[in-house]
């Protein structure tokens, strides 16, 4: 084989490497936090060394195993071969390990975006916003373990303020996130219980909730129980109407007085729901 032919295919793994080196500097480190690099030694995620260079190497290692590769040996393979870091199968995982503080801080960061807060949150006085919802994912392999994902979003800041993860031994609720006075959180259904809707006012803060009647037992101001599906019908409001009432709930011998909002579907909305 011609000696130009021989350079040319040797170059060509090079000039690839060179290629995806030069994409990863300019479409994902400029668009990460400056202070990165500091971040990651705060939370104990990098020291500095001869394997790995850099935290945004770190990252893309880290990144690398959740979409790229199919193991931490794999992971060592890739990571030599595109000059990224010298390091072992096993020297990956623990760095992984370390790096939830890091990676957690990074992923609020990355969210961040700036916001104008709404006229009826600030005559509302709530200093934050939360969307806070569950979901679980299902691990492969014969033990089927289940991870439950917690994550509380701040609508005003436009982060991702909580994130939790727990196994399938705790289901979805409120008490796992920090709240403060003045926070105002949206929920969905499976919160609409009176121990979690009780946390929340405990907490100083306001609850927006979707509730089913047979799970959630209502009662007017004398103590009796409220049947709400015939209060409804009894508002008589046509399709698109807004009715509300108080109403109070009773719970570890205390009442704690909320407020019953409902809304008339219409034909259309009926179907669809």
């Amino acid at each position: 084989m011609p000696r130009k032919t021989q350079d040319m295919i040797s170059q060509e793994p090079m000039q690839a490497t060179a290629t995806l080196a030069d994409e990863w500097a300019t479409e994902v480190v400029t668009r990460l936090p400056e202070n990165m690099q500091q971040q990651a030694r705060v939370l104990k995620a990098f020291e500095r060394s001869r394997q790995i260079r850099s935290a945004s190497d770190l990252l893309r290692g880290l990144l690398a195993y959740v979409y790229t590769v199919h193991s931490f040996q794999h992971l060592s393979i890739w990571s030599l071969l595109l000059g990224v870091a010298d390091v072992s199968a096993n020297d990956w995982r623990k760095r992984l390990q370390r790096a939830s503080g890091w990676l957690t801080w990074l992923l609020q960061e990355v969210l961040a975006t700036s916001s104008s807060v709404s006229p009826w949150v600030v005559r509302g006085g709530w200093r934050r916003v939360l969307l806070i919802d569950g979901t679980h994912f299902s691990c492969p392999g014969p033990l089927g373990m289940i991870w439950r994902v917690h994550t509380a979003f701040d609508l005003l800041a436009g982060r991702l303020t909580q994130l939790k993860v727990t196994d399938r031994h705790e289901g979805e609720h409120l008490e796992v996130f920090e709240l403060q006075a003045g926070d105002l959180v949206i929920t969905d259904r499976a919160n609409g219980l009176r121990q979690r809707i009780v946390f929340v006012l405990r907490q100083a803060a306001d609850l927006v909730v979707r509730f089913t009647p047979h799970n959630l037992p209502l009662q007017e101001a004398s103590g009796k129980a409220l049947d709400v599906v015939r209060w409804l019908k009894g508002c008589h409001a046509p399709a698109g109407r807004v009715v509300s009432r108080d109403v109070w709930i009773s719970y570890q011998g205390q009442q704690f007085a909320v407020r019953c909002i409902g809304l008339r579907l219409s034909e259309a909305q009926r179907k669809a729901a």
